[in-house]
């Protein structure tokens, strides 16, 4: 039987960030000595979003989108209007992603395989982008507490997906407060994955913990909202087995809420977790606790371990399931 543990893939330079972000936490999580080597996956073609946003040059106009109800795809579309507001852009590139050390430098974007995708105004923070089944999307997790849905040239940005929350708190509403401000209330999604089969997308909401939506969106369901007793209080990556439908994804601090994220870095917090969803059972299980700040979350093509990316170490670690 396999001993699950953590192994080391990679670990960034402080270049790639600040010091103070990158701290060294070799002594909160041990790299796995021995079943760390040898396994290496092939590179596959993947398509990965790069999210832009470009520094606003005047004041903000408060201004109120159309459609910010929650309702099933295609009730509404946002018109894309000329804005004065920083452009929050969305650059669909298809990389060569290796996944071994020794190809940790990702190949060069070529421009010419770039689209850019304006997002309507005044909504900011695009954090995860997704695609269905069908191939449809994107599908991006905003700040206001919303997922968005791209249809197309002719039909833009629609609302997908929210969570209870937002309706129940009339997020819809225009506010002149920041997204900051208001997302304990009206929710944060962060990471979002389908699953193929049924069509279901998966949210992991930083306030209201893991979501799930069916195929038409709407009104999402919270599913996990606390693990091993102790609550969820800042969910943040997710991804599926595609073969069981078992959801993976990460508490980045049981101390410290999204709007706090700083602290985790600065206080070197270590109390984040790595868990597992089986919707067969509606069971949620601890993998791993103790770790410092996990964020993304992926899981390998032959479903033996999980990446996991450690924002406040700067690091790339394996975990063996």
């Amino acid at each position: 039987m396999r001993i699950r543990s953590w192994s080391t893939v990679l670990r960034f330079p402080h270049s790639l960030g600040s010091e103070s972000d990158c701290a060294d936490s070799d002594s909160r999580v041990s790299p796995d000595k021995t079943e760390g080597r040898g396994r290496r996956s092939s590179p596959t073609n993947q398509t990965k979003a790069l999210l832009a946003s470009d520094q606003p040059t005047k004041a903000r106009e408060n201004r109120i989108v159309l459609s910010a109800h929650c309702s099933p795809a295609g009730a509404g579309t946002m018109k894309r209007i000329e804005s004065k507001l920083p452009l929050l852009a969305i650059f669909l590139a298809v990389l060569l992603l290796p996944t071994t050390v020794a190809a940790a430098i990702a190949k060069a974007i070529d421009a010419s395989t770039i689209q850019r995708l304006e997002l309507p105004d005044v909504l900011v923070g695009p954090e995860s982008v997704a695609f269905d089944a069908h191939g449809a999307g994107p599908y991006v997790s905003i700040s206001d507490g919303r997922v968005l849905k791209y249809g197309g040239e002719g039909v833009g940005w629609t609302t997908f997906a929210c969570s209870p929350s937002y309706t129940k708190n009339m997020c819809d509403a225009f506010s002149e407060l920041p997204p900051v401000a208001t997302e304990s209330s009206c929710g944060r999604p962060l990471g979002l994955r389908f699953h193929k089969n049924s069509g279901n997308l998966y949210i992991a909401d930083a306030y209201m913990g893991l979501m799930r939506v069916g195929p038409n969106g709407g009104e999402a369901t919270v599913l996990a909202t606390e693990a091993g007793g102790v609550p969820l209080r800042f969910t943040n990556g997710v991804d599926i087995d595609q073969v069981t439908g078992d959801v993976y994804f990460t508490d980045s601090s049981t101390t410290y809420t999204r709007a706090q994220h700083q602290m985790v870095t600065s206080s070197g917090d270590s109390t984040g977790r790595i868990m597992k969803y089986i919707p067969r059972t509606n069971q949620v299980t601890v993998l791993q606790s103790g770790v410092t700040y996990p964020n993304g979350i992926a899981i390998s093509a032959d479903r033996t371990h999980l990446f996991v990316a450690l924002t406040g170490p700067c690091k790339l670690l394996k975990y063996w399931i």
